[in-house]
């Protein structure tokens, strides 16, 4: 919950005088359902407080109107976290005996999808930002690409036959 807190706090932040008011109001029902969600122990719920956090972000993208929003992957992130964390929390509630160390190995993992997640994010930000500025080094990766894909075709076309005669009984 603290998490979904802290993305309140900090969309409200940066986003501007006309989107700060719904987005807090946004955001602060997303934190206080995802308490009472976690209170009742109930997963259902949780995601209706990751929609009301991703509103939130949208305000900021209606209203704002950025270009190429940069912080688009590390949301995108928070809220993987928010969600895993929370379906997490209400997993472990039951007073099943787990193996030891079972816990902190899906606490781990899940950190590891959200850097996975962050990093994938950036990626595709930073190659949109790449295709958007144009030019000849980007038309020549075009062309590479496709002919990349056009390979990739003709292998897997001389690959069936072959596979099809292996496959028959």
């Amino acid at each position: 919950m603290g998490l979904s807190v802290g993305v309140t706090v900090w969309l409200s932040a940066v986003a501007s005088t006309d989107a700060t008011p719904p987005v807090v109001a946004l955001g602060a029902v997303a934190s206080i359902s995802l308490a009472a969600t976690l209170a009742v122990g109930r997963a259902e719920p949780i995601v209706g407080a990751l929609a009301l956090l991703g509103a939130a972000y949208t305000i900021i993208l209606v209203i704002d109107e950025p270009v190429l929003d940069g912080r688009s992957a590390i949301i995108g992130a928070a809220l993987l976290a928010i969600g895993e964390l929370g379906y997490l929390s209400v997993e472990l509630r039951p007073a099943v005996t787990e193996e030891a160390g079972a816990a902190t190995r899906r606490v781990a993992f899940v950190a590891m999808m959200t850097l996975i997640a962050l990093g994938v994010g950036s990626a595709m930000l930073a190659l949109v930002d790449l295709l958007r500025t144009g030019g000849i080094a980007i038309e020549a990766v075009g062309v590479a690409a496709a002919v990349g894909v056009v390979g990739l075709l003709v292998l897997a076309a001389r690959e069936a036959p072959a596979r099809a005669r292996r496959d028959r009984p």
